[in-house]
């Protein structure tokens, strides 16, 4: 899961409104794949992993930072779940749930309806403290604000 968070982490700044990514395909005690989300409308980081693993996935365990996708969100980005179910994947160990109402839970009930093994909290304070932008911008629909100032010796902005 470290690993998953250290790929999301190399993308700060580019993926947003979207979350920070990162998924790891596991198998036998060895990393097969790897994906992260790179920019707005590309791929998820489930998807480019399950690319790069192709047949090897089937069996395998992916480890994401966030709750795999479960709605089309534009002809790029097809949900992810189907692409973790049609792969194969025996278990998916993600670190927290997508604070998202359109996923929210729904990905790994529909992942569990598929047989998949779900386990859920593995490094979740680290991956919240990644993705504090998206969880306050979905969870409250307002902009995540840092207010950067030049300011003289005596406290004053502006004369």
């Amino acid at each position: 899961m470290a690993q998953a968070i250290e790929l999301a982490r190399s993308m700060v700044g580019r993926t947003s409104p979207d979350p920070l990514v990162g998924a790891v395909i596991e198998k036998n005690g060895k990393v097969i794949a790897t994906g992260y989300h790179a920019e707005v409308t590309t791929p998820h980081a489930e998807a480019w992993a399950l690319e790069k693993a192709g047949k090897n996935s089937q069996g395998a365990t992916l480890y994401v930072n966030l709750e795999p996708c479960c709605y089309f969100e534009t002809k790029n980005n097809p949900p992810c779940t189907q692409a973790i179910i049609q792969a194969g994947i025996k278990k998916v160990v993600a670190a927290m749930e997508d604070p998202n109402p359109s996923v929210a839970g729904k990905g790994f009930q529909e992942l569990r309806e598929a047989g998949i093994s779900v386990e859920v909290g593995l490094l979740e304070k680290e991956a919240r403290q990644l993705n504090e932008i998206f969880i306050k911008s979905i969870t409250t629909k307002r902009p995540f604000v840092i207010l950067k100032s030049a300011m003289s010796l005596d406290g004053k902005i502006a004369t």
